[in-house]
């Protein structure tokens, strides 16, 4: 089966004012058949008035939507694939199949050896796929997690359920499926060119120049 196969459902968490990132992510779904697709749906990403725990607010927000959409997908007991609004296709996405019988699945990311995808700490969660079950247990263990200190962001929330929870089967896209976009960020701390208005069009025009037409 083709990867988008897989899912009953597919989100998109966008912030409703990143209108930039919406239009980007609808070309992005329009090179892998997905334009019309009657799974896919927008989800608008939680916003926080503050932090909390969390090392910003943008990765608080990000936490809470991924929270929100496995809540969903469990109580319907649908499987569900889960993109942020950054993600980029990598070439052949569309077309890479896999065999059923994995729970949690990792389309884009980053390992912290590549040699051990199951015992690495993995960064990103841009692209992850859910079973039905896989969505179930995952949305359970969110709902009871705590912790003291700082708070994990989801991807690392993700490798505590499955270092918590060895039995249940996770397929990584090898090599990934997806990158992430070059764009502004709402998760980590801006920098001065885009906190200025005016140099920030000039950024968000450079970062378009340097990655190229999408």
């Amino acid at each position: 089966m083709r990867i988008f196969d897989h899912f009953d459902a597919i989100r998109i968490i966008n912030l409703a004012h990143r209108t930039d990132r919406r239009r980007a992510m609808d070309r992005e779904l329009a090179r892998v058949g997905l334009a019309s697709d009657p799974r896919v749906a927008y989800f608008r990403a939680v916003r926080p008035d503050d932090a909390g725990r969390f090392t910003s607010i943008g990765a608080r927000g990000v936490y809470l939507s991924q929270k929100i959409l496995l809540r969903e997908a469990a109580t319907a007991r649908r499987s569900l694939l889960i993109l942020e609004d950054d993600c980029l296709f990598l070439p052949g996405a569309a077309d890479r199949e896999f065999e059923k019988g994995w729970d949690i699945f990792y389309g884009g990311y980053t390992a912290s050896d590549p040699r051990d995808l199951v015992g690495s700490d993995i960064q990103g969660a841009h692209m992850m796929g859910f079973s039905a079950k896989g969505a179930r247990l995952v949305s359970r263990y969110l709902e009871e997690l705590t912790c003291e200190g700082i708070h994990p962001p989801i991807d690392a929330a993700y490798v505590w359920f499955r270092r918590a929870s060895p039995e249940v089967r996770t397929c990584f896209a090898e090599p990934p499926l997806a990158g992430q976009r070059s764009s502004r960020s709402d998760i980590a701390a801006l920098a001065w060119y885009d906190r200025v208005p005016l140099a920030r069009g000039a950024a968000a025009l450079a970062r378009a120049m340097r990655k190229g037409p999408s």
